[in-house]
């Protein structure tokens, strides 16, 4: 159900909060089911729940809903809206008799117009639905009124009781083999991975090598084998990275805390530019961003400036020191507030998050700002939730600790080769779904030996051989395929 409020917050933010449900919009239809109608064939064609069995399909449509409903809420707010391009994968229509294999295709979506409606309607046509259009007769007079619409229930129009459910034995036991076959296929090349990742790190003294978890192996040796191609050439350069990061990801940019990553799908060439030109700018960069932290730290008399603990992406160095700078300056146009005069923020953290809504406390106890927030908003939600802050902070640390102790309990009495999880899902739930484990063991421990487990929201074979189980898995009393 939670992805299901996801997916329906794109239609709430298109309301108001009256108790009707209904809200004012000036949109360009004189049927107010006009909208309310289109979206709904939308969602029924990408909610994430109609892709369990394609858990990388279902993850980036999750994904894609969640931009678009910040996207479009921000439209109805009248905020600005960087453009922004997702993509959605749709089934196609079956051609052939079962079991004939089912085949998905991907729509890319690029939003870029400051409109809701020509936005909602470059969603429908990006994936063949029809558009909602604007009759004749209320084209001249579409300024001077407004139009009312329903919100979409989805839960009355797609019955998600009917969505296959599998087991953890089951899903285990049909898995497990596969599983090793995959990773002793794949031994030779992780060591050959392993010891260029060894080369790299000891000969520019990088703190790690990062790569995302849910590539093929075969596609993080690709990028090593590239930077490998290139590395006599960039030597000078990649020294000024010792101690810090080196991450193969979307994008090729200096991050904010100085470390570096290159776009897996780029050419060599991005990569030249980013370590020839930007990286070479690296000390100016952090300098800067010091000296912008350490001002908003004295505003606040001493707050901890860090990046949350939960929060894996680094955003482009010169997009933080952009916020940085505003916010500094921000601040101290307004130091009678109470937030600067009368408060200590020494036992406080804060987190400047580009992406970021509103001001926020995090799940981990950390204030969430950005530079487009409101500086009054900031400054008054941050005096009104200390104690929260507080309290969820503590809260967090002791929780972080009995995790951490768990997996640490679950990998070595399941003598497993590797456990990892999805940082996103709440620890309470990572802990329960650990304990739950530990208390099976005996099921359990003969299945799991000697295997790579990853805890996430669906069932996956990785390809490198990793057993992806969700944290709420079930027993076979709740199987029905």
């Amino acid at each position: 159900m939670n992805l299901l409020r996801n997916v329906s917050r794109i239609s709430r933010y298109l309301l108001d909060s009256n108790p009707i449900h209904s809200c004012h919009c000036y949109l360009s239809t004189d049927r107010p089911e006009s909208i309310s109608a289109a979206l709904k064939k939308f969602y029924l064609k990408v909610h994430p729940d109609l892709f369990t069995q394609y858990p990388k399909e279902k993850d980036v449509n999750e994904k894609s809903l969640q931009l678009v409903s910040a996207y479009l809420s921000g439209l109805q707010k009248k905020e600005y809206m960087a453009a922004i391009t997702v993509t959605f994968f749709t089934k196609r229509p079956a051609t052939e008799l079962p079991p004939a294999p089912v085949l998905l295709s991907p729509h890319r979506v690029t939003l870029n117009s400051r409109d809701l409606l020509t936005s909602v309607n470059s969603i429908l046509d990006a994936l063949s639905l029809p558009v909602v259009d604007v009759p004749k007769q209320a084209k001249a007079t579409i300024k001077q009124r407004e139009i009312l619409f329903k919100v979409v229930e989805i839960e009355k129009f797609y019955d998600f009781s009917k969505i296959p459910k599998i087991s953890i034995e089951t899903w285990l036991t049909s898995n497990v083999d596969a599983a090793r076959a995959i990773a002793k296929r794949h031994q030779a090349l992780m060591n050959e991975i392993s010891a260029k990742v060894n080369n790299i790190k000891e000969r520019f003294k990088l703190s790690s090598i990062e790569y995302k978890d849910e590539w093929s192996v075969p596609q993080f040796n690709a990028c090593l084998s590239t930077l490998l191609m290139y590395v006599d050439k960039w030597h000078e350069r990649l020294l000024s990275l010792q101690g810090k990061r080196l991450v193969f990801g979307d994008k090729s940019c200096l991050l904010q805390d100085g470390s570096l990553e290159l776009g897996a799908n780029d050419p060599p060439v991005y990569w030249d530019h980013v370590i020839c030109c930007e990286l070479i700018d690296s000390d100016q960069y952090m300098g800067k961003i010091a000296t912008y932290e350490k001002n908003i730290a004295e505003y606040f008399h001493g707050i901890q400036i860090r990046q949350d603990p939960d929060s894996q992406n680094l955003c482009r160095a010169h997009t933080y020191l952009y916020h940085l700078l505003q916010l500094s300056h921000h601040f101290d146009l307004n130091r009678d507030h109470e937030a600067h005069k009368h408060k200590l923020w020494t036992n406080f953290h804060l987190y400047i998050n580009p992406y970021s809504s509103d001001p926020s406390v995090t799940n981990s106890g950390y204030f969430q700002i950005n530079a487009y927030d409101a500086t009054i908003d900031i400054l008054d939600f941050m005096v009104n939730n200390r104690i929260k802050a507080n309290e969820t902070r503590k809260s967090y640390e002791t929780q972080a600790e009995k995790e951490k102790n768990i997996l640490k309990k679950v990998k070595e009495q399941f003598r497993l080769t590797d456990l990892s999880i999805n940082q996103r899902i709440m620890k309470s739930d990572i802990i329960e779904c650990c304990q739950r484990l530990l208390n099976q063991r005996q099921l359990f421990s003969h299945i799991l030996s000697q295997c790579r487990l990853k805890i996430d929201k669906n069932y996956n074979l990785g390809q490198n051989g990793t057993l992806t189980i969700p944290w709420d898995w079930s027993f076979g009393q709740e199987e029905t395929i």
